[in-house]
């Protein structure tokens, strides 16, 4: 799936202008704002697109801030998955089986490659970061299995069964860094692959 999220430059400004300035009214000096670009990911292969606004919102610099630290921004896709089962185990008195319903929830990220966009009228002027893949995934925990052991029982025999990934309870995202602050993409789908 591939995803085309863009967050439309606010014209309101210069519409007022021009409506106040055709009925006679001067109009309020206004600063100018950063207005945020586009984001395109697909998280199944990591490719994309991050326009310069987003990044220069996420933290907060100007064209210059973003033209002298851009090769140092990197991308990383970071999920946290929910997945539901059931432990099965034998309880001492009458040997009946007996399941127990858990949760587990593992972390998953990965790096993503990218290079940066120039506008080739403008010498050098950024204008965003193509992204072109992924690094594989590392988590820090495994997906249960069915007939994999789990704890569970007096005797310790718990077999897992009936393994789900609870996607309501899934998350993740693309995130920009810089310096060691991490920052998520705004309206960044969550697209979970398979494990």
């Amino acid at each position: 799936m591939f995803y085309h999220l863009a967050r439309p430059l606010s014209l309101v400004a210069a519409v007022t202008s021009v409506l106040l300035a055709s009925c006679g009214q001067t109009p309020v000096a206004t600063a100018p704002t950063l207005s945020a670009q586009d984001v395109a990911f697909n998280a199944s292969t990591g490719t994309g697109f991050v326009g310069k606004g987003d990044v220069q919102l996420a933290f907060g610099w100007n064209n210059q801030a973003l033209q002298k630290n851009a090769k140092y921004v990197t991308f990383t896709y970071n999920a946290t998955e929910s997945y539901h089962y059931d432990c099965t185990f034998t309880v001492v008195v009458g040997r009946d089986r007996v399941a127990q319903p858990q949760t587990v929830t593992r972390g998953r990220s990965a790096a993503v490659n990218a290079t940066i966009t120039n506008d080739a009228r403008v010498r050098n002027q950024i204008t965003g970061f193509n992204l072109t893949g992924m690094s594989a995934f590392t988590s820090d925990s495994t997906v249960p299995l069915d007939g994999g052991s789990c704890p569970g029982g007096p005797l310790h025999d718990g077999v897992i069964s009936n393994v789900t990934l609870d996607s309501a309870s899934s998350t993740g995202g693309l995130f920009v860094n810089y310096n060691g602050v991490s920052v998520t993409l705004p309206n960044t789908p969550v697209v979970l692959a398979t494990p």
